[in-house]
């Protein structure tokens, strides 16, 4: 995993802070209840800083520090669906246990607020389209890119599906996240 220099570390801090004070706010008042206001107060920044870092409220949400994890550790390889496993355990295996309530709370509002569900498609989009230009060779053809730009879609789509409970274990989750990766590439009815 890449060593993060001073200013992306502070910008990191700053997320996770603000993605907190979001996360505790929303689950107390719910999302439509709570300001951009009462979110940089309780994350000490300004509210113009919370709107730079992520643009819109819901975007808070749709942040997502594991996935830009997975793409951090995602190295070329030849096959694909070995890469995008190897990343997801090396993603895995860096998640703190503050990081992991924060994925719980994350997933908690997002349940709880069905306009958030329908806000994360550019996001999640984000995330599939660099992880297919890691994976795709240099000399690809067409039909070879676009392939691999559909395996990290459906792949992408298919990790925020996999559900995730108070009692779910980040290594429980991980093997989840591994048997989405083999389904994306080799089918959804394909018996494992």
């Amino acid at each position: 995993m890449d060593t993060l220099t001073t200013r992306a570390a502070k910008d990191l801090r700053t997320r996770l802070a603000i993605q907190e004070a979001a996360i505790a706010l929303c689950l107390d008042q719910g999302f439509a209840a709570t300001s951009t206001r009462a979110i940089a107060d309780r994350a000490g920044v300004s509210e113009r800083t919370l709107f730079r870092t992520f643009g819109t409220k819901a975007a808070i949400f749709w942040y997502d520090a594991f996935l830009s994890r997975v793409v951090r550790s995602l190295v070329p390889d030849p096959d694909p669906v070995a890469a995008l496993s190897a990343a997801v355990r090396t993603a895995i295996g860096t998640i703190t246990p503050e990081q992991w309530a924060l994925e719980l709370g994350r997933r908690a509002v997002i349940v709880k607020e069905p306009d958030l569900i329908a806000t994360g498609t550019q996001e999640l989009n984000t995330g599939a389209l660099q992880i297919a230009t890691i994976l795709t060779p240099p000399l690809a053809s067409p039909a070879q890119a676009f392939d691999l730009l559909l395996f990290a879609r459906f792949a992408v789509a298919g990790m925020g599906a996999v559900p995730v409970h108070a009692d779910t274990t980040p290594v429980a989750w991980g093997a989840d996240l591994e048997r989405v990766v083999h389904k994306a590439a080799h089918g959804a009815l394909e018996r494992s």
